[in-house]
């Protein structure tokens, strides 16, 4: 009786051993996402946060010819983080991020040509890699500091372009084409004692391309159109007045990158076409001057390609006719769009 009763235990767990199994087999091989790969620059150290979802296993190696650290991330099947990110930092020049094969994520670290020591720690949600300043005698803890060169897989290959949803993430955004409305304050008292008034409103559509880029900014050649008319009863002669004033601005721009937000400021040359018609004369001139101005860009995170946009601008352009100088310049305040994409 003993006997059988142990028997018929023995088939129970057998049994539930092999019902389980193949759950515990599934759940090790679903597949896991390398959600993003952050920095943050420290006094005396640069911090990166490799943060995946999922169940992962990681392992590192060094190569050299240039010297580079890379991690494995294997179960990863899906990669959002950008391509290539810049460093610039404690011995790191970027970090590139793809897929070399269909199971495994590359996390690689260029390094210059002094290598720099690192900090491997696992993370619940990913890794964290602290890359130390050598120059300073700091030296992280025996047991976390990997100076061996470990053997390198038989053949490196670079890592992959993300493919299909992933398209969108591949680039970074480094163009922006934008239209606002603005309301233009003129400086010069004379634009009010002709047409009544010195305000008028402008429809502007403005350009601007990055063609250097750093961890927290970066900096745009920017070029802007405008165009603004003032018509009505000439206080001084009763004819009726109409005067279009076509700014074009060009100018170099800064732009801090704050999470969401983007404020930039500018600065550069303006080119005034005017244009001025009237019973009595007709006049037709241009000036040059300068542009100084101050905005934000701001979109959500859900859907980067669209940012709405403010700005607050000053201009100066001196024209003359007839022995008459007059300041086109003045103050503009205005709000609008932009569509944010990668030309080259």
């Amino acid at each position: 009786m003993a006997e059988r009763k142990r028997g018929g235990l023995f088939l129970l767990g057998l049994a539930a051993l092999m019902i389980a199994g193949p759950g515990v087999r599934l759940g090790a091989e679903e597949p896991s996402r390398l959600a993003s790969v952050r920095h943050a620059l420290h006094l005396r150290e640069l911090e990166v946060i490799i943060q995946v979802e999922g169940l992962f296993q990681h392992n590192f190696f060094e190569l050299q010819d240039p010297p580079r650290l890379v991690i494995d991330l294997t179960t990863v099947r899906e990669v959002s983080s950008p391509p290539e990110i810049p460093i610039g930092a404690m011995g790191v020049e970027k970090i590139r991020t793809g897929l070399p094969k269909t199971d495994t994520a590359r996390v690689v670290f260029e390094l210059s040509g002094q290598r720099p020591f690192y900090l491997i720690s696992r993370l619940p949600d990913g890794l964290k890699v602290t890359f130390l300043d050598s120059a300073a005698g700091m030296k992280p803890p025996a047991p976390e500091i990997r100076p061996a060169l470990p053997s390198p897989p038989a053949e490196e290959r670079e890592p992959t372009p993300h493919a299909g949803s992933q398209a969108p993430h591949s680039r970074p955004q480094t163009s922006l084409l934008g239209a606002c409305l603005a309301n233009v304050h003129l400086a010069d008292e004379r634009f009010g004692a002709v047409f009544g008034e010195q305000t008028a409103s402008a429809l502007a559509v403005d350009f601007s391309q990055v063609f250097l880029r750093k961890s927290f900014w970066s900096l745009a050649a920017a070029v802007e159109y405008r165009h603004f008319s003032l018509e009505g009863r000439s206080t001084v002669t009763g004819q009726e007045s109409r005067t279009a004033i076509r700014p074009l601005d060009l100018g170099l721009r800064v732009i801090l990158e704050i999470g969401s937000f983007r404020p930039y400021a500018s600065a550069g040359p303006v080119f005034f076409s005017y244009q001025e018609r009237s019973p009595l004369h007709d006049t037709t001139g241009y000036a040059t001057g300068i542009s100084l101005q101050a905005g934000l860009y701001w979109g959500p995170s859900s859907f980067p390609l669209l940012k709405a946009k403010a700005f607050l601008k000053w201009t100066r352009a001196l024209a003359e006719e007839n022995g008459l100088v007059v300041d086109l310049g003045g103050i503009e305040v205005g709000a609008g769009l932009a569509l944010a994409f990668t030309l080259f």
